[in-house]
This record gives C-alpha cells, sequence and structure tokens, in this order.
C-alpha cells in the first residue's frame, strides 16, 4: 500500500520562506508528515505539492506548488540532521491546478500515470476546506483509495476572521460549484475559466491589496456559484 500526501497550496506570495502563513502552515504540515511517516513505519512516502501558477507579482510566472517544494527544501537543508530522515521523500510538483477541485483531479491523474491503485492519502489543507474536500474525494477517487484530511488552522490574515455565517455560505456555494463542474468537461473547462477570472482579478488589484481582495472578489462571484 502507497501513501500519498497531498500538500495544498493557497497563493504565491512575495516570499515563501519569509511568509508569515505559509511558516506556519508549512512547518505545521511537515512535522505532521514525518510524525505520520515515523508512526506508520512508511518507506517512502510520496508528497504531492499542488498548486498552479496564482502568482500576482509580475512576471506571474511562479506557482504554488514548486514554491512550497522550495519551501520544503530549505527547510531540510538548513538542519543537517533532517536529510538523513528525509532522504526517501519524494517531492512531486502538480502545477496545473488553480482550485481545491482540480487539486484533486490532478493528483489522481498524477497517482494514474504512476500505477498506483491502491493508496492512503494523507490531504493536508486551510481548516474551513475539509468538509468541502471530504465530499469531493470520494466523488474523484474510487474505493481502492482511503482519505484522512488533515486541516491546518494558519491564517492570520483579516479573511480568516470574517463573519462564520459568511465563511458557511462561501463553502457551500463552492461546493455546489464544484459538484455542477464534475458533472461534464464542459463544466470543468468553465471552472477552470472561472478561477483563472480570479487571478486575472488579483493582479489587476496589485499585491499590496491582495486580501481585500479576496472577499471583494467572493462577494462579486458568491451568486454566480451557485448556478
Amino acid at each position: 500500500m502507497n501513501d500519498v500526501f497531498l500538500v495544498f497550496g493557497y497563493g504565491v506570495p512575495k516570499d515563501i520562506l519569509k511568509d508569515e502563513n505559509y511558516n506556519f502552515y508549512l512547518k505545521m504540515v511537515f512535522n505532521k508528515i514525518y510524525d505520520f511517516v515515523v508512526k506508520n513505519n512508511i518507506e517512502k512516502p510520496i508528497i504531492i505539492f499542488c498548486g498552479g501558477e496564482t502568482d500576482v507579482l509580475k512576471p506571474y510566472k511562479r506557482n504554488e506548488a514548486d514554491e512550497m517544494i522550495k519551501f520544503f527544501t530549505t527547510l531540510i537543508n538548513e538542519r543537517p540532521f533532517l536529510k538523513s530522515l528525509t532522504r526517501n521523500w519524494l517531492f512531486i510538483s502538480e502545477k496545473d491546478s488553480l482550485s481545491t477541485l482540480e487539486n484533486l483531479i490532478n493528483s489522481k491523474k498524477i497517482v494514474i500515470k504512476r500505477k498506483i491503485k491502491k493508496a492512503n492519502f494523507y490531504v493536508f489543507c486551510e481548516q474551513t476546506r475539509e468538509r468541502r474536500i471530504k465530499v469531493l474525494a470520494k466523488k474523484i477517487f474510487d474505493k481502492n483509495y482511503n482519505f484522512l484530511v488533515v486541516p491546518i488552522d494558519f491564517d492570520v490574515s483579516a479573511n480568516r476572521y470574517l463573519p462564520i455565517d459568511y465563511l458557511a455560505k462561501k463553502e457551500s456555494a463552492e461546493l455546489k460549484h464544484s459538484l455542477w463542474a464534475l458533472q461534464s468537461p464542459e463544466n470543468l473547462k468553465k471552472h477552470h475559466k472561472v478561477f483563472e477570472e480570479k487571478f486575472e482579478y488579483f493582479r489587476k488589484v496589485g499585491h499590496k491589496a491582495h486580501v481585500n481582495a479576496v472577499k471583494e472578489w467572493w462577494d462579486q462571484k458568491l451568486k454566480e456559484l451557485k448556478n
């Protein structure tokens, strides 16, 4: 049985090595992966970092997956004692996704390409996405794949402290839209287009106004995502 860890990205910061949210998130993820590996005697963990070109800084070429791998690699290199402990860890970059739904779909493609027919999946995500990911994973993967979603409450930006009912409304709308997207290839293309528009909007607004732009974008799109 293979053990696969999915690490979902959340944007591309100016400097991932110094970004407060990403430092908290990825260090927590690293330690949890380490604990799972040690406690379950996992010999060759496969770690898929998920996230595409969501960079809001010119020339808009960086992607979440490679940035997160850079963080993990730096963390290990700065702590020589970790090199022997992680020598069998395999890092894979999944850099085509612009959404949570696409993270799961494209991770499945990687697993199929590697001919992995059975696996235990450990999915690391921002805590408000937990239920949505559980629902979507059941729709996308068959019963040969076991899922454990590990939510991390790492965000300390203003968006973390929006009203609970607003966050619930956002999650409900995005889940509904994702389930709609799974109904056909054409719907999936439209889903991808929505998120392309999202990051185009963020780039127009600019990096400094990004936190406010997230809520502004959701205010505009919430009704549309309900279909």
